[in-house]
């Protein structure tokens, strides 16, 4: 049975954890490419994965090469996922709102800690009505360094005014994870279009196909600790 008796806080990443919205970020930037005839693989998109923007271009564009209208794909896969959340809103991950109930049930706080920039961060948690829920949040643009350094999550632990220790954070990057472990917390791994390597299982500290599952792992997990 997983411990996680020691746990005073969760921190989640945003999306691809809470939000389905990778899948809908890595279809603009593949229509975008294609509007300028530029081939965009799925694999250089995972590789951006988790990053904040100016690390994620800077991929981008070693990827697709110097002579690649980079620019211009950005502005057109910007403009592409804006449409897609207006047309069909922001999708929530399954098992989110279970995680969220049941730390609502035993009041143990909890922080957004994302790579996306704080505007567009907090205009998706307003639309899909979870900011209510998540009062802590940090943004990408926020802290010095972007994921995999450790500063955002050791500013999210701040603001719960828990210690690193204390804190678990649910990823769905090796990114992120990465950023997660060097901050001395414990990892947990809810793989999305990534499919774990051997660095991500030795990182985190369990992997979960998906919220569901670690919620009723977490629960069981701490009515364990209550009944021994």
């Amino acid at each position: 049975m997983a411990d996680f008796k020691h746990i005073r806080g969760v921190i989640f990443d945003m999306d691809g954890l809470m939000l389905d919205t990778e899948r809908l970020f890595r279809r603009a930037y593949q229509q975008a490419a294609m509007e300028v005839g530029v081939d965009f693989p799925d694999e250089l998109y995972a590789a951006m994965i988790g990053h904040r923007a100016d690390s994620s271009q800077r991929i981008m564009r070693e990827g697709l090469g110097a002579d690649a209208p980079c620019e211009e794909i950005i502005e057109g896969a910007r403009r592409h996922y804006y449409a897609l959340l207006e047309k069909g809103g922001v999708p929530i991950r399954p098992g989110l709102l279970d995680t969220l109930d049941y730390l609502d049930e035993i009041s143990l706080p909890r922080a957004v800690a994302t790579s996306t920039h704080e505007g567009l961060s907090r205009s998706k948690l307003t639309a899909t009505g979870l900011i209510k829920r998540l009062p802590v949040i940090v943004s990408g643009d926020q802290v010095p360094n972007g994921k995999p350094a450790p500063d955002i999550y050791l500013r999210a632990a701040e603001l719960l005014g828990l210690a690193p220790e204390d804190c678990l954070v649910l990823e769905d990057s090796p990114t992120g994870l990465e950023g997660a472990y060097r901050a001395g917390m414990m990892p947990v791994l809810i793989p999305d279009l990534q499919t774990p390597t051997a660095l991500m299982r030795e990182q985190a500290a369990f992997i979960f196909p998906s919220l569901r599952e670690f919620a009723a792992a977490f629960r069981q997990g701490r009515e364990a600790q209550v009944t021994a």
